[in-house]
């Protein structure tokens, strides 16, 4: 793959990538910045892609690695600050812009803000599956991760998303039951 390809696989691939990481990250800002860190590091790393899944699906592997390192670091400088403050740390308080505020509360009322509640295992293959419409096999190659261990992450995604959404009293019949509901998209 030469470097106009690199830019033409860019021009092709860049709104999933960035719509994937939207939905995995909830934040818009966060969501282009892991878009364009995937297509650097795709970039300078273009001469790794063996062909053995497809280009997008490996821009997703990309995405993912680089999503869990985010929470990563996330996590551990929010334990470092609680540290440093004690328990009395919390979130800066600040004003968010008027619509700011307003994509934040359509954000809470939405399904996906249920899934972001998911493990990052269950929450990723729903993801890949329902919003970014891979079959399983890709999500399997996407996550490096058995076939068997995919189904069983959307089988538990989606009962533990039912519980969510009952518990908060939201109709859920539109959450299949049954993997087997999903057959049109396991093969």
């Amino acid at each position: 793959m030469d470097r106009l390809d690199v830019e033409k696989a860019s021009e092709e691939h860049f709104a999933r990538i960035q719509r994937a990481a939207l939905v995995l990250t909830g934040n818009p800002w966060d969501a282009d910045d892991l878009a364009q860190e995937v297509f650097l590091m795709f970039a300078e790393r273009y001469d790794r892609f063996e062909g053995r899944s497809s280009l997008y699906t490996w821009l997703y592997g990309i995405l993912l690695n680089l999503v869990r390192r985010d929470r990563r670091r996330r996590g551990t400088f929010r334990q470092k600050l609680q540290v440093l403050w004690g328990n009395e740390f919390q979130k800066p308080t600040s004003t968010p812009a008027a619509e700011t505020r307003i994509e934040v509360a359509e954000w809470k009322k939405s399904l996906w803000s249920y899934v972001a509640q998911l493990p990052d295992g269950q929450r990723e293959a729903l993801v890949l599956r329902f919003s970014e419409h891979l079959r399983y096999e890709e999500i399997a190659q996407a996550m490096d991760c058995p076939l068997g261990t995919v189904k069983s992450r959307i089988f538990h995604g989606l009962s533990t998303l039912r519980e969510l959404l009952n518990r908060d009293g939201v109709d859920a019949t539109e959450i299949p039951k049954f993997p087997c509901e999903d057959i049109r998209y396991a093969v």
